[in-house]
């Protein structure tokens, strides 16, 4: 009987019919939900079938009708009058159905149900398709912005790596049609040494030995910058404050160069690693 219905379906070219039953319990019921549900099944080409369950629909819907018509209406009514409702009805409710189908994209052939017709739980499963797309939606807007968020990271990663490589790393993320940046390698440590720095001396052998003494200067200079570095494991900074003693050691060196060649051309000595290095301890 109809009011035992509780759901027409359809998948490919499977036809199922679900009907409540208390005084049976099939296997084939469901686990979950009410007990005694039987699952009727028929199999038949999609087009078949397809056309089996518009019926069932029609037919089902034409049943609520009527039952709405008979709650509303109390005198009995002849066959012509049902005959007629019948004509006037049905038929355009299976047309309504086709057209519905037709726009819909709700009512496919891998997913009809009796809940995708026009009945009255159609309803209330709108409302709540709805709000699952407009939640979805949300949930999708945030997704795309923090996927923006980490493709700027992944970017600015990719740029820091070719600068130290100096060749763009496959990760990094380009746009249809669009070049990866061209990225210049950055040398570790690189000095740009003033012209006044260097001072001028008619003696080509002194001028060489003030310029290497200029260039040891801003080597301790970068020893000292890594040796003073923080969170550095214990054998790292033990191995950074030797390099930094080693270049002190040899900028003295230089300049105890520098003293004996300008004693010996008759010039004054110099202090520049004192001055250059004020309060250093020379281990």
């Amino acid at each position: 009987q109809w009011k035992q219905l509780e759901n027409l379906y359809f998948r490919e070219k499977k036809f199922a019919v679900e009907v409540h039953d208390p005084r049976r319990i099939s296997v084939s019921r469901r686990t979950f939900g009410q007990s005694g549900l039987v699952v009727q099944t028929w199999y038949a080409n999609t087009s078949l079938i397809k056309s089996i369950w518009v019926m069932a629909i029609s037919q089902h819907q034409f049943y609520l009708d009527r039952k709405q018509s008979k709650a509303k209406i109390p005198s009995a009514r002849s066959l012509d009058d049902i005959a007629m409702d019948l004509t006037d009805m049905g038929t355009p409710k299976v047309s309504k159905l086709v057209t519905l189908e037709a726009k819909n994209q709700l009512i496919m052939a891998s997913n009809g149900s009796l809940i995708s017709s026009g009945s009255q739980d159609s309803e209330v499963s709108e409302e709540q398709k709805k709000e699952k797309i407009m939640e979805l939606k949300k949930k999708e807007k945030l997704l795309q912005e923090k996927l923006l968020q980490k493709v700027e990271e992944l970017k600015k990663i990719c740029l820091r790596e070719a600068e130290l490589t100096g060749k763009m790393p496959k990760e990094y993320p380009l746009g249809a049609g669009e070049e990866p940046p061209q990225v210049r390698r950055r040398v570790g440590t690189a000095f740009k040494l003033d012209d006044n720095l260097l001072p001028s001396e008619e003696d080509p052998t002194l001028q060489d030995l003030e310029s290497n003494f200029i260039i040891h200067q801003k080597l301790v200079e970068a020893a000292k910058k890594l040796a003073s570095e923080p969170d550095l494991c214990k054998n790292v900074k033990k191995k950074r404050k030797q390099e930094y003693a080693d270049a002190v050691k040899k900028l003295q060196e230089i300049e105890n160069s520098i003293n004996e060649y300008r004693i010996k051309c008759g010039k004054k000595p110099t202090q520049k690693s004192t001055l250059a290095l004020p309060g250093e301890r020379i281990p």
